[in-house]
């Protein structure tokens, strides 16, 4: 890179941007990253042709995160820009973040309704959800219409992203704990591994990469009230499973009818005690301080989730303190361990719906 330039204009980010992408078509990722990072930090306010480039890059070389923030940046710079939802829309597909890019790919539509490339984003959105085919159907026509490919409007295979979910209720009905443990640390082991292996194939470090992680998804809260509410539910919601994975095991051997030591349930009990607060933690550590102390608690599920958990902790550890050796009462309670991950699940999951349907109905 040129490091007696400091300075640079939008043809020279333009060109760096050129040769990063001949770069990622060879598949040299790191120089080509090299060359985005380069264009994107002499690259105007306002460059949002350079911006969507350097977007499209990033997504070629796999840094979707990336990718979403260069979106962000040009759409702020440039709100009528439908380049700039077409590649929020991409982003935020590859993310995983179905609502957001169907909603970012709509207005896209709204913004350049004779693009082939707009109705494609849409199409692309629409095909990972479960509903809305005429509208797919007719989405794809219309892209088709202005010249898009026919041959890339193949089947969703939606049902794919269920797979995991079966696995895991299988073991959990079928394999005892310690196994179960096991292959749920295998499981994270291995996470871990690719995530390492993503990172560094895009041109970044892991520990680059969560911070830009990090940063994004605070820059997104600031920038959006409702998405703050999404992500408090979201985050509430994986208490749900704390009771179940820590005294459910000991009150299921209780039904079985070798219920656990009194220590043992103890420990299962400060297990869930140190999850909540480690989580907390976590939580603070990824969004700040400010969502853990003033948007958590506005949701209500936080208060909800917290005091069921502390009522089945509770009640397993007073069972056990009273040494019942009753198999009707563990199995009682280990039944309302695995009822409350569907119930506040549940819940979670109509709020969470009610919630996006609430952000995007203005933007329809």
């Amino acid at each position: 890179m040129p490091e007696d330039s400091p300075q640079g204009s939008p043809q020279d980010s333009y060109a760096y941007l050129v040769r990063a992408k001949a770069l990622a078509d060879e598949r040299r990722v790191a120089e080509a990253r090299e060359a985005v990072d380069w264009a994107l930090a002499h690259a105007g306010p306002g460059d949002v042709d350079v911006l969507v480039l350097a977007g499209v890059i990033l997504l070629m070389v796999g840094d979707a995160h990336a990718a979403l923030s260069v979106a962000l940046r040009a759409a702020d710079a440039e709100p009528d820009s439908w380049e700039a939802q077409v590649l929020r829309a991409d982003a935020c597909r590859i993310l995983d973040r179905i609502p957001d890019a169907v909603t970012a790919a709509r207005r896209a539509v709204v913004l350049a309704p004779d693009e082939a490339e707009a109705y494609v984003a849409l199409w692309r959105a629409l095909a990972r959800t479960r509903k809305g085919r005429a509208e797919l159907a007719g989405t794809a026509r219309r892209a088709v219409e202005l010249g898009a490919d026919p041959e890339q409007f193949g089947s969703s295979r939606w049902w794919l992203h269920y797979i995991p979910l079966v696995v895991a209720a299988v073991m959990i009905r079928y394999v005892h704990g310690w196994a179960l443990a096991a292959a749920l640390a295998g499981g994270a082991g291995l996470a871990a591994a690719l995530w390492v292996v993503q990172a560094r194939s895009s041109g970044s470090t892991p520990s680059g990469r969560l911070l830009s992680m990090r940063a994004l998804a605070r820059a997104e809260l600031d920038r959006d009230p409702a998405k703050a509410r999404i992500a408090a539910l979201g985050t509430t919601s994986v208490l749900s499973f704390l009771p179940l994975t820590t005294t459910g095991f000991a009150c299921a051997a209780g039904g079985d009818g070798a219920p656990w030591s009194t220590w043992a349930v103890g420990a299962a009990a400060g297990g869930a005690v140190v999850a909540v607060l480690v989580g907390a933690r976590a939580v603070g550590w990824w969004y700040g301080t400010a969502f853990l102390r003033r948007d958590i608690p506005a949701s209500g599920f936080a208060a909800l989730q917290l005091g069921v958990v502390g009522v089945l902790v509770g009640c397993s550890v007073a069972l056990s303190l009273l040494g019942t050796t009753s198999v009707g009462w563990w199995t009682a309670l280990a039944a309302a361990h695995f009822l409350w991950v569907f119930v506040g699940f549940g819940l979670t999951v109509v709020a969470l719906r009610r919630e996006r349907r609430r952000r995007a109905a203005p933007q329809m």
